[in-house]
């Protein structure tokens, strides 16, 4: 089986784009004409079903938008959960519009438990959750997931098991948010606990390297810190980042400066409402607005 590190690389280079778009969809921002749209079949759906048609149908058109100039997509879970069961149906539509156009998909999770309820969590996100007769549950079918790794190697282990069927983990290192540094970068021995994790990723990662060179356990490192970010890097030259942090959370592309690694680059730089609420500020359609949006931040992060 394909390694995800491989598919990641070939859709980076074939596209000749780092850019990963985040599907974070946010009811109050939609257009106004699909709200509308689906408040009318509130009586049909339920409150619950008609919003996550409505996300649905949004999110479906951005990828589609979007397909030629972005190497992947980065669905956030929460976004569709708190609509219950609708809302994890539209996600997994989502999930397979991405796969229509052979774009990898990132759930971003930030799953991470001890064993047995990582376990769940993986089948959940990659599929093989046990049924009471025939195959296991094809579950969300992602190809890669976000995970926490603050319980330690045993809550991480039942992700890192999936690499061997092709599926890949990002491993939360120095995220993107305000209050990241307050335990991230706490001195421990004399290193920010951050690159302990990096230790742990490195480690983990080794025995998972595709033909591109990279590993299926990749990191979390967000552009809002670019000396962290460079750290990272320096850490894990194997690694896929997945580098959060620019457009709406305000880095650029100077934060990018050094940190290209091997034929794919070795990073994909993430982007969610500067993207996907891009019609907002250009006017028109959304779709057309977000694939300028994402062509637009292609070019800024570099051309292949």
């Amino acid at each position: 089986m394909t390694n995800f590190s491989d598919r990641l690389a070939e859709s980076i280079l074939s596209r000749r784009s780092g850019v990963c778009v985040g599907i974070d969809p946010d009811l109050s921002r939609l257009p106004d004409h699909l709200r509308a749209a689906y408040a009318g079949r509130v009586a049909e759906l339920g409150d619950a079903g008609a919003v996550a048609a409505c996300f649905s149908e949004f999110a479906s058109g951005v990828i589609d938008a979007v397909a030629d100039v972005v190497a992947a997509v980065k669905p956030q879970a929460a976004f569709f959960e708190q609509y219950g069961a609708p809302g994890w149906e539209a996600l997994r539509r989502v999930v397979a519009c991405a796969h229509e156009h052979d774009l990898p998909v990132i759930l971003d999770a930030k799953r991470g438990d001890i064993g047995s309820t990582s376990a769940a969590y993986a089948a959940a996100v990659f599929g093989g959750a046990p049924a009471l007769a025939g195959a296991p549950l094809p579950g969300l079918a992602a190809d890669a997931v976000t995970v926490n790794p603050y319980l330690g190697d045993d809550a991480l282990a039942p992700f890192l098991e999936r690499c061997d069927q092709g599926k890949g983990v990002f491993v939360l290192a120095r995220t993107s948010n305000q209050g990241a540094a307050s335990l991230q970068e706490r001195d421990c021995d004399g290193r920010p606990l951050y690159l302990h994790v990096t230790d742990m990723i490195a480690r983990l990662g080794a025995r998972y390297v595709g033909a591109h060179g990279y590993s299926d356990v990749g990191a979390v490192a967000g552009a809002t810190a670019p000396t962290s970010l460079a750290a990272v890097r320096a850490a894990l030259p194997h690694a896929f980042l997945l580098v959060p942090g620019f457009g709406a959370q305000g880095a650029g592309p100077e934060a990018l400066a050094g940190l290209a690694s091997g034929d794919a680059r070795g990073y994909v730089v993430n982007a969610s409402r500067s993207i996907i609420y891009a019609w907002r500020e250009r006017g028109g359609d959304f779709r057309s607005a977000a694939a300028a949006a994402a062509a637009e931040m292609r070019d800024a992060i570099g051309g292949f």
